[in-house]
């Protein structure tokens, strides 16, 4: 089992990297210019079910200077199709963040896994 969440130190900034689930997406998907039979071979050794893959989904929490930053904000919830992500808002409550204490976010791009957590009301 993975944890959901890796605290580290930097200095004097605190890094908190939280899971926000997985997505399993097709192994099709990946290496597709690899040699198919190296990629299949490659596959039985490290990934069952051979056919999809578990994509982890991160969020990163950096508290430096007085600020709390959001470093992308996970699916959200607005996606039932992804019923083993969007686990951040309980995630991060379990790490004692509340989401009011957040004073900026940064999104690193516009993927639905990065932005869909900024639907959330409130």
């Amino acid at each position: 089992m993975v944890p959901s969440r890796y605290a580290l130190r930097i200095g004097d900034i605190d890094v908190l990297v939280i899971s926000d689930g997985v997505l399993p997406l097709p192994t099709k998907t990946m290496a597709t210019n690899a040699n198919p039979a190296a990629l299949a071979t490659w596959l039985d050794d490290m990934i069952p079910p051979r056919e999809t893959f578990d994509w982890p989904l991160n969020v990163v929490v950096v508290r430096s200077g007085g600020r709390t930053i959001l470093i992308d904000a996970g699916v959200g919830v607005e996606y039932p199709g992804f019923p083993r992500a969007g686990q951040l808002a309980p995630r991060l409550e379990a790490a004692g963040i509340d989401p009011a204490s957040v004073t900026d976010v940064v999104v690193t791009h516009m993927h639905t896994d990065h932005v869909g957590g900024l639907l959330a009301r409130g």
